[in-house]
């Protein structure tokens, strides 16, 4: 029989790939925004303005918040939290966050800085590469809008993640201590700051989103008080069942989307679909999918998403609604068979190398 415990440990890990999925999905909405053509059809496509919003937006808004909610729980799980922990888990993020965030950005960083005057390489977001302190500074940590066109972001924008976690890990005594002292009504208010769109600025510049602190301190007070996500989770699987499917309908008829709300009742609704999954018809996450998630979250964008898009683009000319959302779930479909056999090759002739920009995984 299988425990509580292992059965929660299996949901996690099935649930990685098909999140690390919707993290391309977002991406890959407005991703050819440079291609004159795409401006002049979205207009007039219903079916593809449907189907982006659904996957892109509404669908795949859970996944970021649901991987920082992990994060939280697993990082304090099966442990009494002390000085000699702390310590041990920052010299193991170290290994599984820091050296691929600081690898995946200076590669960029160089590729950027090769194909900076070379004209045929323009499928590549433009990147003007300033050989700079400063340009360096930014590109690793937060770029600013003289330096780049999504400020904010460290030069692998989707990177912004590793580095948020990086800097929420770095303050888990503090949350430890805020958990035990202000319990469930510690986590309302932060809840509450995160729906009210306010927060400091120059702690969201350092790299302290209120969103990462929110779900982070939510998923940590799950595994601080010992609780079990399976039992807890499923205690409101029939509502999220109900619940979940009408606001995404909400959200996709209307022009009031029930943001906050369907955030945390999609993580409850995809926690639950990933328990069913793997409970009712015995679906354990393949091991190599799995373990390929983090190398699909790191290559998929610039590597893959915009030039496969944009040769996707050139080759079909899209010119029905059918046509460009064909093109919008093949896009995806082949970033993410791409990335898997790279993947796979690199794993199977330079494990050692993968390991270290993987971050073990």
């Amino acid at each position: 029989m299988t425990t509580d415990k292992e059965l929660q440990s299996k949901v996690i890990d099935f649930l990685r790939f098909p999140l690390i999925v919707g993290v391309i999905f977002i991406h890959n909405y407005g991703s050819t925004a440079n291609i004159p053509e795409m401006a002049s059809i979205t207009g007039h496509t219903p079916v593809y303005h449907i189907c982006s919003e659904l996957f892109s937006h509404i669908l795949g808004s859970v996944a970021v918040p649901l991987f920082f909610f992990i994060s939280g729980f697993l990082f304090f799980l099966n442990t009494d939290f002390s000085k000699q922990c702390y310590i041990k888990k920052l010299n193991s993020r170290v290994k599984t966050l820091l050296v691929p965030y600081l690898f995946w950005n200076i590669s960029l960083l160089i590729f950027c800085f090769i194909i900076s005057n070379i004209p045929l390489l323009s499928i590549f977001p433009n990147k003007d590469f300033e050989l700079s302190f400063r340009y360096v500074l930014e590109a690793l940590w937060r770029m600013s809008d003289k330096t780049h066109n999504a400020a904010g972001y460290p030069i692998a924008t989707q990177f912004w993640f590793i580095r948020d976690l990086m800097v929420t890990v770095v303050l888990t005594p503090l949350i430890y201590l805020y958990v035990k002292k202000t319990h469930i009504y510690g986590i309302l208010l932060l809840g509450i700051v995160w729906l009210s769109g306010r927060w400091f600025e120059f702690a969201g510049s350092c790299g302290l989103n209120v969103s990462t602190l929110f779900f982070f301190t939510s998923g940590a007070w799950f595994s601080i008080n010992r609780r079990n996500l399976i039992q807890d989770m499923t205690k409101v699987k029939c509502i999220s069942f109900i619940t979940y499917p009408l606001i995404v309908i909400i959200d996709l008829l209307t022009d009031n989307p029930v943001y906050g709300a369907g955030t945390i009742i999609g993580i409850i609704f995809w926690f639950n679909i990933g328990h069913s999954s793997v409970r009712t018809t015995s679906i354990e996450a393949n091991r190599f999918l799995s373990a390929s998630s983090f190398f699909l979250f790191a290559v998929h964008t610039p590597w893959l998403l915009t030039p496969v898009k944009t040769m996707l683009f050139i080759w079909i000319k899209p010119v029905t609604d059918m046509a460009l959302t064909s093109l919008y779930f093949l896009t995806v479909l082949i970033v993410v068979l791409t990335g898997l056999m790279l993947y796979y090759l690199l794993k199977r002739f330079a494990p050692a190398f993968t390991n270290v920009i993987t971050g073990g995984r």
